[in-house]
């Protein structure tokens, strides 16, 4: 596991000199793995990268929150049932859906096909689940019928739950995003709905406190170029566990960054020179120097990887 556990808290001084990054790679590529120089070089690289993402979180706008539909200029206590339902709907919608706007497709389903049922989780469960499957292409909630199905199946659980009362996963817990968390994987969603759902929160400013970053395959791909070098990405628990060193106080800020990041510019093929961050990245800047330091970044942060090797390879 990692070997580096001390935690780099990120200052309010978030402007970021291009020219030290270049220093820290060249010093980096210069070691012959010298594993003190490395260590050294490394605080005040994961400094860079979150100086970095810090930045963009305050000063461009797009970087910033997301407007979040019947939860935006709300506070806990006054949001209605039907709307905190209709958010968590929306949310579970969320998964896979491509280029579909499930938001809308939301309030069409609930205002005018349902006609603004008094709970939105019973009136699903109205449904059989054969009745509810044959009701896909009518409804046109989700492209997927798989999602679709799943909508039914959280239905049934947020009554057996929360009484069909979406506000109940959260209102006692406003200080705990964690156990928020806990109680929305209960109606067994992926992760990455859950997190959907708490980032949403913590927007509105429902909830406050720390909480970790996604870690799904945009977040591991976009750390793993910008802090490491590494094009290929890490793990999601690497992702997460270099979230936490890089903003101890609360991870969840550098969500969004680091999704608007991957999805406009940090893809699998990566456009490095529209990117506004590439004289900041590990990868974009190592290229330009013509050198390779992902692989010594990787190794001083989580060690050597391992080879995993099936039965069939040792036969």
């Amino acid at each position: 596991m990692p070997e580096m556990t001390e935690p780099v808290f990120v200052s309010d001084q978030v402007d970021t000199d291009p020219e030290q990054l270049r220093i820290l790679i060249q010093d980096i590529a210069s070691s012959c793995r010298d594993p003190k120089v490395i260590q050294h070089s490394l605080l005040d690289l994961i400094r860079v990268t979150g100086r970095t993402l810090l930045s963009l979180r305050r000063f461009e706008p797009r970087f910033r929150t997301s407007e979040w539909p019947w939860l935006s200029g709300t506070r806990h206590d006054d949001i209605t049932l039907q709307d905190a339902n209709l958010f968590l709907c929306a949310c579970i919608l969320e998964q896979n859906a491509g280029k579909t706007d499930v938001w809308d497709n939301t309030a069409y389903f609930v205002h005018e096909i349902l006609d603004d049922p008094e709970n939105l989780w019973r009136s699903i469960i109205l449904h059989s689940p054969e009745g509810w499957a044959d009701q896909f292409w009518e409804y046109n909630l989700h492209p997927e019928p798989a999602v679709h199905a799943r909508l039914r199946e959280v239905a049934s659980l947020m009554v057996r739950y929360y009484h069909g009362d979406a506000r109940l996963i959260w209102n006692e817990y406003l200080e705990n995003p964690q156990e928020v968390f806990k109680r929305i994987r209960v109606l067994k969603v992926p992760r990455s709905t859950a997190c959907l759902v708490i980032g949403a929160l913590k927007d509105e400013h429902y909830l406050e406190g720390w909480f970790d970053i996604v870690g799904d395959v945009v977040d591991s791909r976009v750390l793993g170029r910008i802090a490491c070098g590494e094009g290929n990405g890490l793990t999601s628990y690497q992702a997460r566990f270099l979230g936490r060193m890089i903003a101890a106080g609360d991870p969840w800020i550098l969500d969004r960054p680091l999704y608007v990041l991957g999805m406009s510019y940090c893809g699998p093929g990566p456009r490095c020179r529209r990117c506004p961050v590439n004289e900041r990245c590990v990868y974009a800047v190592s290229l330009e120097l013509g050198l390779s330091v992902g692989t010594m970044v990787y190794e001083g942060l989580f060690g050597q990887k391992t080879v995993q090797k099936s039965l069939k390879n040792w036969l």
